[in-house]
């Protein structure tokens, strides 16, 4: 799938934004008070974000949108644990309520969740249960693989969730996996339909 045939608008509009991002000239300039009005009665996401709790990686900026057009969900190591209450709660939104037109997993380079899982038994117990939950793994001959693997099991099993299972049936959903380079502010995407991971062109389309 070339990057002009777009599965839906609201991709498209990620993709644009990002574009704005990484050429220094975002659209929008973000959500303040002079905007409050205009979406303080109603929300319309076209997209929700499962990104990582890492404080470089800010999904807002990086898709150059800060009003409303997506909805984050931040963890450590962007993880969908089917026992995260708060997880499955703000997907089933989403999903069925908010009607999303994407879910976008954005996993991230020098990700230090992803290398954390090397190691789980010397770390304090909280943070070993959570990079744990799930059977998270290190699986790579690579860091860089490691980390494009997690965001690959992480897609893996937000489509075994049944209602997304059965929005993805109706074509009323996409899943989008997404890495991005905090070193370069480059994107890279995951297609699906060639098994391969693809930069996204930064120039800005016309």
């Amino acid at each position: 799938m070339s990057e002009t045939t777009y599965p839906n608008d609201g991709l498209r509009q990620l993709l644009e934004g990002y574009r704005h991002f990484f050429q220094g000239n975002p659209p929008r300039k973000g959500f303040c008070a002079l905007h409050a009005e205009q979406i303080a009665h109603t929300q319309n996401p076209h997209s929700m974000v499962i990104s990582c709790f890492d404080s470089r990686v800010c999904p807002e900026a990086i898709f150059a949108t800060n009003d409303g057009h997506i909805c984050v969900h931040r963890n450590m190591l962007n993880q969908v644990d089917t026992r995260d209450a708060s997880m499955m709660a703000s997907l089933r939104f989403a999903v069925e309520s908010l009607q999303v037109q994407n879910i976008v997993v954005l996993g991230h380079s020098n990700c230090n969740a992803v290398a954390k899982l090397k190691d789980l038994a010397h770390l304090p117990p909280e943070i070993s249960a959570w990079l744990g939950a799930c059977g998270a793994q290190y699986r790579g001959n690579s860091y860089e693989e490691a980390i494009k693997n997690n965001v690959l099991a992480q897609l893996a099993r937000l489509g075994s969730l049944d209602f997304v299972a059965q929005a993805l049936r109706e074509r009323r959903l996409n899943l989008e996996g997404m890495l991005f380079h905090i070193h370069s502010g480059r994107l890279e995407r995951y297609d699906k339909t060639q098994n391969r991971w693809t930069f996204v062109e930064v120039e800005t389309e016309d």
